[in-house]
């Protein structure tokens, strides 16, 4: 395995997942993020800091910072773990691999895989389950589109890019408002609207540079912030072999390479799992999967090192793990009462079941909680706190 891994996005928390998943695999693990408040930067694993732009809000500076850390010391592990860091380390892919070590999937892959659109077409052909989804070529007719639909009846999401922004759950606006939405987030998928009943599962996969598939782990959702959809903040490790097949087999059809996630929803009208999307990189619940014992990060290293992975690891049904700050504290404020737990049974388990918590990285965990509430007095970030 290389000696040096490089982890872009240190603020968030997936990435302090991979920072402890890297360190205790021998790494040398160095961090980027665009400020002192960044939470990996305090990881006890973390052996360097680079403070730069992230690539969502300075495209250009984001990717000279990482050129200049990569020349520095090349031949490291690169872990891009948002979206638009991934993207620029795509774009530039020849350079980036003539200096790192990284998994990316082909150009055209990555692209069908961030929209929406295009990743369901390719599991229709496949013959995948999907919710009837439709999709129009500008505002106005968006707009037109959804006023016809029964409120309730559907969700509109857009096209690109992964969480909760921009969606919306089919309440009735005015024809000017859902113009105004198009305008703000982008052109929009209409979404058949699975009922909120149906249980919500992610099969999380990695390839290696000849496609095959190297690690498999599948998680049910337990709670999510926000209550009406958004990011899990309470979930467990499931078997689910059908789910983890259809998802194996539509990343195939992609030639995938590198990591992944597939979510899927049940249709509680039918039992059926219909597909809801891909997400190209490393997601949110990181921490679950490693800690039932399938060690993403350090396996995407040795698969990135050009390394026999072996046969997929095993793990265990029934695992749990909560994105406690601030996930599951602000979806037990916002939840309706009726359908909130006791303080006593939402406390239960902790802290060994926040995934904030490791008792080997106790600077790692006071930081979660410092930089949270840091940032929590930054405007921009506000734009992730959602009633509902």
């Amino acid at each position: 395995m290389a000696e040096s891994a490089l982890v872009t996005d240190g603020l968030w928390r997936k990435s302090l997942s991979a920072i402890r998943s890297l360190g205790k695999a021998g790494l040398d693990v160095a961090v980027m993020g665009d400020s002192r408040f960044t939470t990996g930067f305090w990881s006890r694993y973390t052996r360097e800091r680079i403070i730069a732009p992230t690539a969502a809000n300075d495209h250009e500076g984001f990717g000279h910072a990482l050129l200049s850390a990569l020349r520095r010391k090349p031949g490291r592990i690169l872990f891009p773990m948002e979206d638009a860091s991934l993207m620029w380390v795509s774009e530039h892919r020849d350079e980036i691999l003539s200096l790192a070590r990284t998994l990316l999937p082909p150009e055209e892959s990555l692209r069908i895989a961030q929209d929406k659109g295009a990743t369901l077409e390719i599991a229709r052909q496949l013959g995948l389950p999907c919710p009837r989804s439709f999709e129009s070529k500008d505002a106005d007719e968006f707009a037109k589109h959804v006023g016809a639909l029964e409120p309730g009846s559907f969700v509109v999401k857009p096209r690109s890019g992964s969480g909760s922004a921009g969606v919306a759950y089919g309440e009735y606006q005015p024809t000017e408002a859902w113009k105004k939405h198009w305008e703000r987030f982008g052109p929009m998928l209409i979404q058949e609207r699975v009922p909120p009943q149906g249980r919500g599962r992610g099969v999380s996969l990695l390839f290696d540079r000849n496609g095959e598939c190297v690690a498999e782990f599948a998680h049910e959702r337990i709670q999510q912030y926000p209550n009406s959809g958004g990011p899990s903040t309470d979930r467990q490790s499931v078997h689910a072999p059908e789910l983890v097949q259809w998802s194996i087999q539509l990343l195939k059809r992609l030639s995938w390479q590198g990591i992944a996630m597939v979510e899927w929803k049940e249709d509680p009208r039918d039992g059926q799992p219909k597909l809801m999307e891909i997400n190209p990189r490393f997601w949110g619940s990181l921490e679950l999967a490693c800690r039932s014992g399938v060690d993403f990060p350090a396996l995407f290293a040795r698969a990135a090192s050009g390394e026999s992975a072996g046969p997929p690891p095993t793990y265990p049904a029934g695992v749990r793990c909560r994105w406690m700050i601030p996930g599951e504290i602000l979806r037990y404020l916002t939840q309706p009462r009726a359908e909130r737990e006791s303080l006593c049974r939402f406390m239960k388990g902790l802290p060994g079941l926040a995934e904030e918590w490791d008792p080997q990285d106790l600077q790692g965990a006071i930081a979660t909680i410092v930089c949270t509430g840091a940032y929590a007095i930054n405007p921009r970030y506000w734009k992730y706190l959602r009633r509902g």
